[in-house]
């Protein structure tokens, strides 16, 4: 009965913590008491109740390191790279960017992925089959790489692209070094849409209909930017129709192949968007 009864404990404080998560960016004060304060003694009480004090003692540091890498340390990890990506966005938006993406040195912009899988890995040496001596080993090097890791976001913070409303096509990397196209130089902006189309080898690879930003300059070089079919990337090329007719800019969209407007069709109701606003954009009727 003891057993049963602690093992609903565990269910309840596992309940309260994933709610607590699917609540933390609406109310993080709320979120840190319901896993703190509910969540983690409820676990810490049915562990006790379902193996024993004994037990419990021999095995605490195992089972709550067990919570708080499941509760605490992944949603952590993946929260503070989508809230890094979302803070460094908005931040530069208010800084007149009308279009803006983080990355600009496209060889190191992806390490932050490999840092958070790599730190999952080293974050569970409590589970590892191994001795003592190699377990703090890898706790002192998880250590280390999250230190190194948030080094890493402090330089890439530095590292962007945008279309700026004063200054032009801006691209700022890591390194310092920036690069700046007036809107002077710009001869033509152009729309291209494009299928993108499953690969038969991969049976997780979707088709979806997208399209590119090209920003081209009379020594004819280009700049590229992909944006998707949605209500945020419409906005963005909006915007920037708007920006290329103040600054006297041709603004092309190169009509729809038969095929690509078949799927562009297909997806606009797949995804239940309105379909005036996209027809008006990509000047199809």
């Amino acid at each position: 009965m003891r057993r049963k009864f602690g093992n609903a404990l565990r269910l309840v404080s596992l309940i309260i913590a994933l709610g607590s998560l699917f609540t933390i960016q609406e109310d993080f004060k709320a979120s840190v008491i319901g896993i703190f304060v509910f969540s983690m003694p409820l676990y810490a009480i049915g562990q006790i109740m379902r193996t024993g004090i004994t037990k419990a003692r021999e095995n605490a540091f195992r089972w709550m390191w067990a919570y708080v890498y499941g509760v605490i340390i992944v949603p952590a990890l993946f929260l503070s790279y989508e809230g890094y990506e979302n803070l460094k966005e908005q931040t530069f938006s208010n800084s007149n960017f009308l279009l803006f993406e983080s990355i600009a040195t496209d060889y190191i912009g992806g390490f932050s992925i490999g840092f958070i899988m790599l730190l999952l890995l080293l974050f569970a040496f409590p589970f590892y089959e191994t001795s003592l001596k190699n377990k703090r080993a890898i706790g002192i090097a998880a250590v280390l790489v999250t230190v190194v890791y948030a080094g890493y976001q402090y330089m890439m913070w530095a590292d962007y692209r945008g279309v700026h409303g004063v200054d032009g096509l801006i691209t700022h990397h890591w390194n310092g070094v920036q690069q700046i196209v007036p809107y002077e130089e710009i001869v033509e902006i152009v729309v291209q849409p494009y299928v993108k189309y499953a690969s038969v080898s991969d049976p997780t690879d979707k088709t979806y209909f997208a399209w590119r930003l090209i920003f081209i300059t009379e020594d004819e070089e280009q700049t590229t930017y992909r944006l998707g079919l949605d209500d945020d990337s419409l906005s963005k090329g909006n915007r920037m129709k708007q920006l290329a007719h103040s600054k006297g800019i041709p603004f092309y969209v190169i009509p729809l192949s038969e095929k690509q407007r078949d799927e562009f069709d297909f997806q606009l109701q797949l995804k239940e968007l309105d379909n005036e606003p996209y027809y008006s954009f990509f000047e199809v009727k």
